[in-house]
């Protein structure tokens, strides 16, 4: 055996051993480096997901770090998240995404959200610049200790997705088995300028607020991924839900303020609750790991009794945990809107 050969067989096993396999949740086995360390999401549920396990990875974002829907705060994300370029992304409004941008920040491995409605398409078009993807379950709340250890598997973050996966597990459980019991509650979910743009019951938009114990009071098939079905006031009246979570502080400003609004039952018992969205939203738009802390928060809000816990303390742990930021009483008082 020559030399060169000798050489070749060495530089062959040498890339075998620095190389690793990885099945995600289609069955679809992928070859990837042992280092990953330019990893993209091709939705905000899986680039959320990267931040959670290790930020640095991240090559770039879907749409701007602050957006309606969040309050990125730099203090908790870094300099580092706030400046990432904005890649794009293959659906939910904001820039589209292009192959050739993309390709440009050489990405090692793009996950893709198992539950997007064009998971295939955004797969397929991946698959043309030949970069690995791995498909991550997201959409029910019991699917994130999962989707943890698979994405933590393929990017070499085992360790962190190990300890976020067991932290989730054991709040999963507890919430679960806290609000069994309880009748749901009928809640509406106020979206849109004007508070009358809703989800269906189904849909994945209000799967954490389901989990926690709520019955959406607007039964329906959803239309399309973006959801954001539109009602009347009239109808709305005639739900007169005993809880109204609402996403947008100008709309919750306007709601709390408008006598038409007063009519409802949860209005006029106080019940009416802004969704906390710093640094990401909470519970939707998009349905990221920040749900962890979120079905805590509806818990409290649909089954105070059963689901009497310390709030502020549970959102401090969470926070130290997966920002690596201790809050104080004051900071944790306003992330809740109590003192906004």
């Amino acid at each position: 055996m020559t030399a060169f050969f000798r050489l070749l067989i060495l530089i062959v096993f040498a890339l075998n051993l620095q190389a690793k396999t990885v099945t995600d949740a289609d069955g679809h086995t992928v070859t990837l480096p042992d280092t990953t360390d330019r990893v993209f999401g091709s939705s905000p549920p899986m680039n959320y997901l990267i931040y959670a396990l290790n930020p640095e990875k991240m090559i770039g974002l879907n749409f701007k770090a602050k957006n309606p829907n969040n309050n990125a705060d730099e203090k908790l994300l870094g300099k580092y998240f706030v400046s990432l370029p904005v890649i794009g992304s293959f659906h939910g409004g904001g820039q589209s995404i292009n192959l050739e941008t993309l390709i440009a920040y050489k990405p090692q491995l793009v996950l893709v959200w198992e539950d997007d409605m064009m998971v295939q398409t955004v797969r397929r078009e991946i698959e043309k610049i030949h970069v690995p993807t791995i498909m991550i379950p997201f959409r029910k709340v019991d699917d994130m200790p999962k989707a943890f250890r698979l994405a933590g598997e393929a990017i070499g973050e085992t360790k962190r997705a190990e300890t976020l996966a067991k932290y989730s597990e054991k709040i999963i459980r507890d919430v679960q088995t806290k609000v069994a019991k309880a009748k749901p509650t009928r809640y509406y979910y106020a979206e849109g300028v004007d508070g009358l743009s809703t989800e269906c019951d189904t849909s994945f938009h209000v799967e954490a607020l389901n989990f926690a114990g709520g019955e959406n009071v607007h039964k329906c098939q959803q239309s399309g991924l973006l959801g954001l079905e539109k009602i009347s006031f009239e109808t709305l009246l005639t739900y007169n839900p005993d809880v109204i979570v609402v996403q947008n502080r100008a709309v919750y400003n306007d709601l709390v303020s408008d006598p038409m609004w007063q009519n409802l039952r949860a209005v006029k018992t106080g019940r009416i609750h802004l969704v906390p969205t710093t640094p990401f939203n909470w519970i939707d738009r998009p349905p990221s790991f920040m749900r962890v802390i979120g079905i805590q928060w509806l818990a409290t809000l649909f089954h105070p009794k059963e689901y009497a816990i310390d709030l502020n303390r549970q959102v401090q742990e969470f926070y130290d945990l997966f920002f690596h930021v201790k809050l104080t009483n004051q900071q944790t008082q306003k992330l809740l809107g109590v003192n906004p």
